[in-house]
C-alpha cells in the first residue's frame, strides 16, 4: 500500500525527531567526555567501577552502592604521600562546594592505621570520608599502581574518568566541569529511586547460597553469601518491569542487593 502525502509527512516528521533525539543524546555524551578530557581525566580501563565495602575511621562502612545516585570522587592516598597531602585541601573545596548536590568524596587510604588517617583527617580540617583499604585489596582491584589516583563514577556505578597523580581540584576549570556534570544530569540522571517511603519490614534468606550482588544484576559481583534464615536489614526497595530488588546490610556489615523473591518477610508475631 503506497502512503498519501499526509503519512508520508509524518512519517518523515517522526523519522527528523527521532534522528535529533539521536543526534542531542549522542552530543551530550560526547560533552561530558570532552568536559573530562579539558581538566587532566582519561577514560578508564574498565566501565563497571568495582563495589568495594570499606570500613572508615569512625566505624562506619563505605561502599559503591550506598552513594547510589550520587557522582563519587573515589581517591586512593596515603599520609605519607606529598602529592596526595597536597591536594587534600582543594579536595575539601570542592566537597564543600557541591555536597548535598549528588555529590560525594570517598578518599580511600591505604594500609595505614585508623589513629594515623584520623590525626591527619582531624588535623588537616578534612571532613569527606576516609575509608581504611588496610590490605590493598580495592587498590588492585582498580588497578593502582602509584597515589594519588582518583576515579569519577557516576550515579549509576560506572568509571566515567581517571587522574593518575595529583590535581587541584578545587580550579575555576575543575569546579566549572563538575558544575556541568551536576546540571547535565550526569549525576543523577541514572540514579536509583529507592521506595517506599513507608518503613521496609526485616528480612531472611529463603535458602542457603543466596548472593548479594553489588549492583540490582544477577551477573553482577557478589559480596557475600546467606544462609538459610539469615536475616537482613533492608535499606531500600526498587521494582522493575517483573522483578524487584531489596538493599540490605548484612551481619559482616556489607550493602549490597537481594532479590525479592530470595528473601521473605519477618513475621512481627514470630
Amino acid at each position: 500500500m503506497i502512503p498519501t502525502v499526509s503519512q508520508f509527512v509524518r512519517i518523515l516528521f517522526c523519522c527528523l525527531i527521532l534522528a535529533a533525539l539521536t543526534f542531542a543524546t549522542a552530543q551530550g555524551a560526547q560533552s561530558a567526555d570532552e568536559w573530562l578530557r579539558s581538566i587532566g581525566l582519561i577514560k578508564p580501563a574498565f566501565l563497571r567501577a568495582p563495589e568495594f565495602n570499606l570500613r572508615d575511621g569512625s566505624g562506619g562502612m563505605a561502599s559503591l552502592s550506598g552513594n547510589r545516585g550520587r557522582l563519587i570522587l573515589l581517591n586512593f592516598w596515603a599520609t605519607w604521600c606529598g602529592p596526595c597531602r597536597e591536594e587534600m585541601p582543594s579536595m575539601e573545596q570542592l566537597s564543600r562546594s557541591f555536597g548535598g548536590q549528588g555529590f560525594t568524596i570517598l578518599a580511600v587510604n591505604q594500609r595505614e592505621s585508623v589513629a594515623q588517617v584520623m590525626r591527619f583527617m582531624q588535623t588537616n580540617g578534612l571532613n569527606f570520608r576516609a575509608p581504611l583499604d588496610t590490605d590493598g585489596r580495592v587498590a588492585a582491584s582498580y588497578r593502582v599502581f602509584g597515589i594519588p589516583a582518583t576515579y569519577l563514577i557516576d550515579a549509576n556505578g560506572q568509571a566515567i574518568g581517571m587522574k593518575s597523580g595529583s590535581r587541584d581540584w578545587a580550579a575555576r576549570e575543575v569546579v566549572e566541569v563538575f558544575r556541568k556534570l551536576i546540571a547535565d544530569g550526569s549525576a543523577s540522571s541514572t540514579s536509583v529511586a529507592l521506595e517506599p517511603a513507608a518503613p521496609l519490614p526485616r528480612l531472611r534468606a529463603k535458602s542457603d547460597g543466596i548472593s548479594v550482588r553489588s549492583q540490582q544484576d544477577p551477573h553482577s559481583e557478589a559480596i557475600g553469601k546467606l544462609a538459610a534464615g539469615e536475616e537482613l536489614t533492608p535499606l531500600g526497595k526498587v521494582s522493575g518491569a517483573d522483578d524487584f530488588w531489596y538493599m540490605v546490610k548484612i551481619k559482616n556489615g556489607a550493602v549490597g542487593w537481594v532479590r525479592g523473591g530470595e528473601v521473605e518477610e519477618i513475621s512481627l508475631s514470630k
